[in-house]
């Protein structure tokens, strides 16, 4: 029995609870209160006793007397006892003196309950009353059903084997009959439950009822089935009753079909069952296939579920299954040999025939819920025919399974025999509903409920043909009924086709709107045929016969419907049925090969349409023709337009044989002859109209799409030339009369082509058909010219009239035939497209033509493709031109010649191109949001202008060359403001090409995207408009942007140069602070329209961050920078109060756009400098304005900005104060390089000694304005330096600190803006030190005097804030690097609130006093300023604390605290670079204690980062670094983390001998894993289930090796530490062995607190892992030993069987329960692990031939890992597999042993059929998952297997032929000739290519793989 307990009603907290409980027992009191009061216990509600032997002896009397015990205060008594015998405590001496056991108290107790229940229900029945709930003794008495379920829980307990009478089912009948679907109360929820849970009981527990009266099981089932429906009808599932009504239904459907299971029906049991059953089991199969899908109940599911069971067990029983089989009904669709239909009769004599009477009696009575259910009836059957064959069958429903996508491959089991008899059973099933279908045809379908019925009717025919349809129970080509099957299907599809004419007819009265036809009605019932006819069409498509036009048409006529309703969205249901149904035929058209007969099909049909809407016209009044004519050519769009449809016709085209593109062309052609000659023929005013619309849309688009999407080839070129000159026949006699120079031939043309002289005609539609077809035909001609050979090519080109494309430069010189225009193919005396355009727009102008929206695209698209053959004229004339100009007369007078066709052309060119820019009107007002779908008949007015900027937009380099200043600027214009103000406010995704306009046949575009898509284009910016015009245009659009915001009625300049001296003095003057805003985080009552103003103002700012570089030209440099000084001076004045307008001053809006406009010009300053740097001496001359640059307003600002948000404390405002005052440093920092470089000259000039080159007196000039501002700089730096030195305000305030920060923030960017020019001098081996050593030089003396006060500023405010004595600095030497000690007595309370983070203000000083510290230590070294030694010892001391402290919080810091200590890695890095590695100064403690403060502060980034945790050779080389990931996206930690590895590898490259050795041992030391000063105690700890640990030293030990390996050089110094290196590695093995386990592979969730203590075990593992390989790399230096190569070749066995055993058991111990499987680290494990092996094999060949089998086991588990990859390609976290893109990159890096294997064949040998063997096996599905490798990554695999076949003898392949036995067919499929000699072949060329190589580059060598050599 199934193991199902039923539902508890439960509460949702604890004072419920003791709620209900004091309600239960109030209830039970009252209920104890009625009982008999001599078994009434007074110790009841005190303190339990327990009862005497004289109380139980007078129990059982009581109970024995006076049966049948009809009395019901036997109830009560029953009662009382069942609530003594809870509470009483047993005791085995007690039980030993019962006279009468409990168990027999049990059995009687239950019997009696029973039949009181069995009593009163059947008094119910036979007096006809309604039980009464609360009634004592009634079948919904509570107090009963307690006494039965105490009963029935006691028994369980005690084993005790309990009886039901056979009648306890009417009792359950009479519950569910006397149920009611409404709201139960408490009291009724409880007795439901108790009720339920004894049904439960019953049934699970007990082992049911042994009734085999199949009537009552019947009647109790229907009886429920009622409620169960009502229920889900009425969506209360969730209700208390639903959820009891739910409940029970499944209780006793459960051990009904276990019932039917062992009592099979007999015959009258059959007919009983189909009878009452069959119809509401139907309609519950329905409704909860619907309810599910819709909800995902539980509860819905798990009745599903029973609902199929029971139908299977009561229909299809397998002793029912045989009747079924025999049933014989195809025999009457037998045709004879003279093709008529056999005369037989079918003859049903079983008792199965009932079910089908049944069936049809439903379908009469039009039981539309119980008829939907019959296709899910059909299912069941299949599947249990299925199972009794053997074959494999989803569980339950298709709707639990992946659904139909996936066709099952068991299918193919079934015999032809077994498919026939199934499809024996879908003719029984589709007879009635085919007579029901004959019965429509016959009466008018005009009538409502007549519609109704036949939707019925369909929606159930369609549901058993989509049954059929994915069970595979027909196959065509396996069918073995002589044609039965066919004619069968033959017969459903001629019904159905007329069914459809007939509705179709229907489809044209629902326009008349005096018609009383509902379209809705009619709507679904068009649904339902095409979705039938669709079914009808995948099942087999011979039955639809070959006249597809008229399908089409049908499609076409259906398709209307979607228009009449004013809600587009509603006409989604048929349209996409449509589109489905045209995208299928096309499809299996394409794969029958025919694809010319459903394409051209579809170009009969369109012309049809006209033909049918003139048949409307003539038989329905005009009010109706008219909307139907409109509905048909919108229905055509609309199917015709389909993204789906195109697409589907595309591939079909494109999937044409190369050989038959010509045949295709010629069939287009003849198309087009009949189009034309339909086009002729006379008809009303009113189809003219609709055939030209037709043509134009419609027919144009088929056609335009066909000649795109055929392919060109080499091959096939010659051919197509042909077919396109044969097409190109038939459109020139019409096309010529256009073309031609008469004056009135565009209306010759329009009558010629219509027939008629009617001006009135849609001519813009006809325009459009020929200039697309000619437009294609022309784009295609010219590939096939490009591709066809150069003799053919030329001819071609000449019949094209086209010398340019075909003729090499020499040929063409030689030609002497003139530019014969855009319509040279079809009329050598043809006039220009320019003339043809005017002609066109004179009469559309004239005739007054409301939308030429298409028209317009067309010739808009011709001028794009005249424009390319013009350029291409035109550069080649200009080339000739140039090339001639220095030649004799002859070519001069050639020149001129030349000069007069390159003008006219030139001329031609401009005028094409000012009627393309003449629409940038269109522009104007128009919806960028409004939708073009890529489609030309798809242009209206309101997509026009979208379609028109796609056009400008991806034609840009071909129109914008012949552009006028004006329009290139408007166009430029336009596009800033099409793109900026809708852009993300992140520019990062900028440079990422945006694909929506290249996906033609699947994408909608906006103009948003679109200029967004070309702003984002970094080839955008390589035309030289773009250079020139951008700033402009740029600051022109962001001036009219900011106007809202600083205007105040007047005009703002952001261009304007103003008076900066009185600006910066306004800034000195005292101001009053304006407190009138609020603070950050409250919302301010500011117009929503202004606040998406300074959005748009950071969008913007981000795109000119982003913008390439190569724009910025010294102008547009200063222009960029001009606007933005302007603008943040006028976000200050509004800061300040100088803008009256409040209501627009958002003052944290404004601060933010302040710290844009900031960081921007840092970036172009950036940007500007490094791109002109090397470029020219005088090419920074503009960066400081010719020494008008207002360098102090940066500070002024920033002092002025401060000021203003001091008292703002929030940590976000401290944030953006912080990166405020960093964007001003880098802006003085690159400030000061830029001039510095360009006041060089005038510094080197003015030092006679030196001879420079000669300098221009006007760069010299310039370079003496450099000079004079960088002094002038200096200066006012000193001053304010000197401002704060001498100001006395409190020392921790939080203003005073941020004007001490926002001051040393500037001069440390001028410091180290010297400090770098002074090294690219160096680099440019310009010796500007040396004029830093000169005495009396007035600029180099004014520059170290404002150095020195620099210095008094740090070393002042340093004492101030961390020293305990001020006296430490007063007797300071001249700094020494011997002198340096890291014992200074400091303030650890203040230090400590610094890290704490308790003083963000103070926090951020003193990582700026650090940061221009290290510049001051830098210039020191560089120009011999002077430096305090006891300073220096003060910021080693200060970094020691601080590292100290950092490394040993247990805490996880804030991001804060990693940019705070990112200056004290750069003062440590600068303090490095003074080591010199010929005279170690430094004393060896203090280096030894810095690098052990290294390895700490490395150690807890590493703990920190977690999984993330790599080395510095991972994050540069790793082969998995595309696969991106949010969660390893780079952060501050990383950044601080890569600062402290600079440091310490500055640390180890430079010292000397004592130096290299102290580090090494202290690194060895860390990865031993020894504590300081306990020799004993290791930080590598053993683990249990979650796997073991290492202290955070032990991982930094291992990336500290990792940059020592890197840094050290030279062989001096690797032979001192090669021994200490050595053994480092070799301690790497125990970490490995320590921390091996499958917890390596899972990752802590995201939303859990990562332990900070200890690093990832998984992320230590794959960095020893790492540098083991890198070592190995370096065998010429550290050879290792043979039992280290074994362990290395074990480690990956050791890892991955891990992950492997897990996946094999799919079960995770309690350890990793909360973990999720981080699939990222399990794939760069995997790739570490090949490289490492493939890295050992290559250089220690000797030893890995030793230990062959430890290498052949670990590959053997990294390829058995491949098994593990998910088949649908998507995989949960949570589960031990690989998604399929994963598993390819896996495969890949497996291939690379096996190819190492074949290099190194000569010394592996014979064992090279292992690896081979092991790779067949898991091939053939004999690895550990039996699921074999996907295909895909055997694709990427197999280069490596060919490999291995390559080193494997023929006796080695005999031997594995021999040894594999049972997969000798899989080994021959792998291992057959061709692959042998396929593999020889490879190889042999790649050894032949490879021995190009030299013998010592092994990387490059190894990089060539085989993929690579083929």
């Amino acid at each position: 029995m199934a193991d199902y307990q039923s539902p508890r009603a439960e509460t949702s907290s604890a004072s419920s609870m003791k709620k209900k409980k004091r309600k239960f027992l109030d209830s039970e009191m009252n209920y104890e209160e009625k009982a008999s009061k001599s078994y009434r216990s007074s110790e009841f509600h005190g303190s339990v006793n327990e009862p005497t032997e004289e109380d139980k002896e007078t129990t059982i009397e009581v109970l024995e007397d006076s049966s049948p015990w009809r009395n019901l205060q036997k109830v009560e008594l029953a009662y009382a006892f069942v609530k003594l015998s809870h509470c009483q405590v047993e005791d085995d001496a007690t039980q030993s003196s019962e006279v009468v056991s409990f168990e027999r108290v049990i059995i009687l107790l239950n019997n009696w309950i029973q039949s009181t229940l069995i009593s009163s229900e059947k008094k119910i029945r036979v007096d006809g009353l309604v039980s009464q709930f609360g009634v004592s003794g009634s079948c919904l008495d509570y107090k009963c059903w307690k006494i039965f379920k105490f009963c029935l829980d006691e028994g369980a307990k005690l084993h005790v084997s309990m009886s039901f009478a056979r009648d306890i089912l009417k009792v359950i009948h009479c519950i569910a009959n006397n149920t009611e679907v409404k709201d139960f109360n408490d009291d009724e929820l409880t007795l439901y439950d108790t009720i339920l849970d004894c049904i439960s009981s019953i049934f699970i527990s007990h082992g049911g009822v042994s009734n085999e009266n199949l009537d009552l099981w019947i009647l109790l089932i229907g009886t429920v089935l009622e409620l169960v429906l009502k229920v889900i009808a009425n969506k209360l599932e969730d209700s208390r009753s639903g959820r009891v009504i739910l409940n029970l239904t499944c209780l006793v459907l459960d051990p009904f079909f276990k019932f039917l299971r062992l009592h099979p029906n007999k015959k009258n049991g059959f007919h009983d069952f189909v009878d009452r059953l069959l119809e509401p089991l139907l309609y519950l199969l329905h409704v909860t296939h619907q309810s599910f899908i819709n909800t995902n109940h539980v509860w819905i599911r798990k009745l599903l579920k029973l609902n199929e069971e029971v139908l299977c067990q009561g229909l299809f029983h397998p002793s029912h299954i045989d009747g079924f089989l025999s049933l014989q009904s195809l025999t009457k669709y037998k045709l004879s040999d003279d093709g008529k239909q056999k005369d037989s009769k079918t003859v049903n004599k079983s008792y199965h025939r009932h079910l089908f009477d049944k069936l049809g009696r439903i379908i009469t009575e039009k039981k539309a819920f119980a008829l939907f259910g019959v296709g899910e009836l059909f299912r069941l059957y299949v599947h249990c025919i299925k199972r009794q064959e053997g074959v494999d069958v989803p569980e339950g429903s298709r709707i639990f399974t992946d659904g139909i996508s996936e066709k099952s491959h068991h299918v193919s089991a079934l015999s032809s025999e077994i498919r026939k008899s199934l499809f024996d059973f879908f003719v029984q099933f589709m007879e009635p509903f085919l007579g029901d279908i004959d019965t429509y045809l016959k009466d008018n379908m005009e009538v409502g409920s007549v519609l109704e019925d036949v939707h019925c009717t369909l929606k159930s025919v369609n549901s058993v043909l989509i049954v059929l349809i994915e069970e595979e129970v027909y196959a065509r080509v396996d069918d073995s009924s002589e044609g039965a099957c066919g004619n069968f299907l033959k017969l459903i599809c001629d019904k159905i086709m007329v069914l459809s004419a007939k509705l179709g007819q229907v489809v044209a009265l629902s326009f008349d709107v005096n018609n009383g036809i509902c379209n809705e009605l009619v709507k679904v019932v068009a649904r339902e045929l095409v979705l039938c006819i669709n079914y009808l069409l995948k099942i087999d498509y011979e039955v639809l016969g070959n006249d597809l036009e008229s399908l089409w048409l049908l499609m076409f006529s259906y398709g209307t419907l979607g228009h009449t309703l004013t809600n587009l969205q509603d006409k989604a249901s048929v349209i996409s049925e449509i589109i489905h149904f045209g995208c299928h035929m096309l499809n299996l058209y394409s794969e029958l090969r025919q694809v010319g007969t459903s394409v051209f099909a579809l170009c009969k049909a369109i012309r049809r349409l006209v033909s049918s809407a003139r048949d409307i016209e003539v038989d329905h009044p005009e009010s109706c023709t008219s909307l139907y004519h409109e509905s048909w050519t919108k229905s055509m769009k609309l199917i015709l337009c389909s993204p789906k449809l195109r697409l589907s016709i595309h591939n079909a085209i494109k999937s044409i044989p190369e050989g038959q593109v010509s045949s295709c062309i010629q069939e287009l052609a003849t198309d087009l002859s009949d189009t034309l000659e339909w086009m002729k023929s006379i008809s009303g005013n009113l189809c003219q109209d609709l055939k030209a619309e037709v043509l134009g849309s419609g027919l144009s688009e088929v056609y335009a799409l066909i000649m795109e999407s055929l392919m060109v080839t080499s091959g096939n070129s010659i051919l197509i030339g042909v077919s396109l000159n044969d097409l190109m026949m038939v459109l020139r006699p019409i096309m010529s009369i256009l073309i031609s120079p008469q004056k009135d031939g565009v209306h010759k043309f329009l009558s010629e082509v219509s027939g008629c002289k009617d001006e009135t005609i849609s001519a813009h539609w006809i325009f459009v058909f020929f200039f697309r077809l000619y437009l294609s035909s022309r784009s295609l001609y010219h590939q096939a010219i490009s591709l066809a050979p150069p003799s053919t090519s030329k001819k071609m080109s000449e019949v094209m009239r086209d010398s340019f494309t075909a003729f090499s430069g020499n040929d063409w010189l030689e030609k002497t035939e003139k530019d014969e225009g855009y319509f040279s193919w079809i009329s050598q005396s043809s006039v220009s497209l320019l003339f043809i355009i005017e002609a066109i727009s004179d009469m559309c102008y004239k005739e007054n033509v409301v939308d030429i929206s298409s028209l317009t695209y067309v010739l808009n698209s011709m001028i794009i493709q005249r424009l390319v053959d013009l350029n291409r004229q035109v550069k080649s004339f200009e080339f000739i031109i140039k090339r001639n100009e220095n030649e004799d007369n002859f070519y001069s007078r050639q020149n001129k010649r030349f000069q007069k066709r390159l003008l006219k052309l030139t001329e031609e060119a401009t005028g094409l191109v000012s009627v393309m820019t003449g629409h940038f009107s269109l522009m104007k007002g128009c919806h960028l949001d409004s939708q073009w779908k890529i489609v030309v008949a798809a242009i209206d007015k309101k997509s026009l202008p979208c379609a028109i900027w796609c056009i400008f937009c991806q034609n840009i380099d071909i129109w914008s060359m012949h552009a006028t200043k004006k329009k290139l600027k408007m166009f430029l214009s336009i596009l800033l403001q099409s793109s900026l103000p809708y852009a993300s406010n992140s520019f990062k995704q900028f440079g990422e090409h945006n694909n929506s306009v290249k996906s033609l046949y699947l994408k909608t575009v906006t103009v948003r995207e679109l200029s967004l898509d070309l702003l984002s284009n970094t080839m955008f910016y390589e035309e030289k408009f773009v250079w020139r015009h951008m700033a402009s245009r740029f600051c022109k659009f962001l001036k009219e942007l900011v106007s809202p915001l600083f205007s105040n009625g007047v005009d703002i300049e952001l261009e304007a140069h103003p008076n900066w001296t009185e600006i910066l003095n306004s800034l000195k003057i005292p101001l009053v602070v304006p407190n009138n805003f609020s603070k950050i985080g409250n919302q301010q009552e500011v117009d929503p329209s202004v606040g998406t103003l300074y959005t748009v103002c950071e969008i913007s700012f981000s795109f000119l961050s982003w913008m390439p570089k190569r724009c910025l030209s010294s102008k547009s440099f200063s222009l960029y920078a001009t606007c933005i000084l302007n603008l943040e001076r006028f976000i200050v004045g509004a800061l300040l109060g100088d803008n009256d307008n409040f209501s627009l001053c958002d003052h944290y809006k404004l601060f933010r756009l302040f710290l844009s406009c900031r960081r921007t010009l840092k970036r172009l300053m950036v940007a500007y400098c490094e791109d002109n740097m090397e470029s020219s001496e005088n090419s920074l001359g503009n960066i400081h304005f010719e020494g008008k640059f207002p360098a102090l307003w940066l500070l002024e600002s920033l002092i002025s900005v401060q000021r203003i948000f001091s008292k703002e404390e929030s940590t976000h405002m401290n944030d953006l104060m912080f990166s405020l005052m960093d964007y001003t440093s880098y802006v003085f920092l690159t400030l000061t390089k830029g001039s510095f470089i360009h006041a060089s000259h005038s510094l080197i000039s003015s030092r006679k000694p030196f001879h420079q080159k000669d300098v221009s007196t006007f760069a010299l000039e310039d370079s003496i304005d450099a000079s004079k501002f960088i002094i002038h700089i200096a200066d006012a730096l000193k001053d304010h330096s000197q401002i704060m030195l001498a100001c006395k305000n409190e020392k921790t305030s939080r203003s005073h600190l941020l004007k001490l920060s926002s001051v040393i923030a500037c001069f440390q960017g001028f410091l180290w803006g010297l400090s770098s020019t002074l090294c690219h001098m160096d680099a440019q081996n310009i010796n500007l030190k040396a004029i830093f050593s000169r005495r009396n030089f007035e600029p180099i003396d004014k520059l170290k005097l404002c150095i020195d006060t620099y210095t008094t500023f740090v070393q002042k405010f340093l004492c101030e804030l961390v020293l305990k004595n001020d006296k430490l600095l007063e007797a300071s030497g001249s700094f020494q690097l011997e002198d340096v000690d890291m014992d200074v007595p400091m303030n650890s309370i203040s230090l400590s609130k610094v890290l704490a983070g308790e003083n963000f203000e103070a926090t951020f000083f003193l990582r700026q006093l650090f940061i221009a510290y290290s510049a001051i230590l830098k210039l020191n070294l560089q120009i011999k300023t002077s430096l305090s030694t006891n300073l220096v010892n003060i910021f080693v001391g200060i970094s020691e604390a601080l590292l100290l402290k950092f490394s040993n919080n247990t805490e996880t810091p804030s991001e804060f605290t990693f940019m705070f200590l990112d200056g004290i890695c750069k003062f440590l890095e600068e303090l490095a670079n003074r080591l010199s590695s010929t005279n170690p100064t430094l004393p060896t403690k203090v280096y030894e204690k810095l690098v052990d403060l290294h390895l700490k502060a490395i150690g807890k980034c590493i703990s920190l980062q977690q999984k993330r945790a790599t080395l510095e050779s991972h994050e540069t080389e790793s082969s998995t670094k595309t696969m991106n990931d949010p969660e390893y996206a780079y952060s501050s930690l990383d950044e601080f983390k890569s600062r402290l590895r600079l440091s310490f590898k500055v640390f180890v490259s430079k010292p000397s001998e004592l130096y290299i050795s102290s580090v090494v041992q202290s690194i060895r030391k860390a990865i031993i894993g020894l504590q300081e000063g306990c020799m004993e105690n290791y930080q590598i700890y053993t683990g249990n289930l979650g796997g073991g640990k290492v202290s955070s030293v032990v991982a930094a030990g291992i990336d500290c090796l990792d940059v020592v390996l890197d840094a050290i050089t030279g062989r001096k110094g690797l032979s001192m530490v090669k021994t200490d290196i050595l053994g480092s590695v070799c301690c790497l093995y125990n970490i490995i062995y320590h921390l091996q386990s499958p917890q390596i592979f899972y990752k802590n969730p995201i939303s859990n607190t990562h332990d900070c203590v200890y690093p990832d075990s998984g992320s230590v593992v794959l960095m020893c892992i790492e540098v083991l390989t890198k070592v190995s790399g370096k065998h010429a230096l550290y050879q290792m030993d043979a039992c280290h190569v074994a362990q290395a070749l074990s480690i990956p066995s050791a890892l991955f069987q891990n992950i492997l055993q897990l996946t094999v058991s799919k079960d995770k111990n309690e350890s990793m329960s909360d973990k999720l499987f981080d699939r990222r680290y399990s794939i760069e494990l995997y790739a570490a692990c090949c490289k490492m092996l493939y890295t050992f094999l290559r250089h220690h060949k000797r030893q890995s031939l030793q230990h062959i089998a430890l290498l052949q086991a670990s590959v053997s588990v990294l390829l058995h890992c491949l098994e593990m990859v998910n088949k649908e390609g998507t995989v949960q976290e949570s589960c031990f597999v690989w998604g399929l893109h994963e598993g390819v990159k896996c495969g890949a890096f497996l291939r690379r042993i096996y190819e190492e294997i074949r290099q190194q064949k000569d010394v592996i040998g014979q064992d090279c059929r292992l690896f081979l063997s092991s790779y067949i096996m898991v091939y053939s599905g004999y690895g550990p998952l039996k699921v074999g490798i996907r295909r895909e990554i055997d694709e990427a695999l197999r280069p490596g297997v060919y490999a291995l076949i390559d080193v494997c003898s023929p006796d080695d392949l005999q031997y594995l032929h021999t040894v594999l036995g049972a997969l000798n067919g899989d080994f021959d499929v792998m291992v057959d000739t061709r692959m042998i000699k396929k593999s020889s072949a490879i190889f042999a060329s790649a050894g032949n290519m490879r021995r190009g190589y030299a013998s010592g580059d092994e990387h490059k060598r190894w990089g060539m793989t085989v993929e690579e050599v083929r």
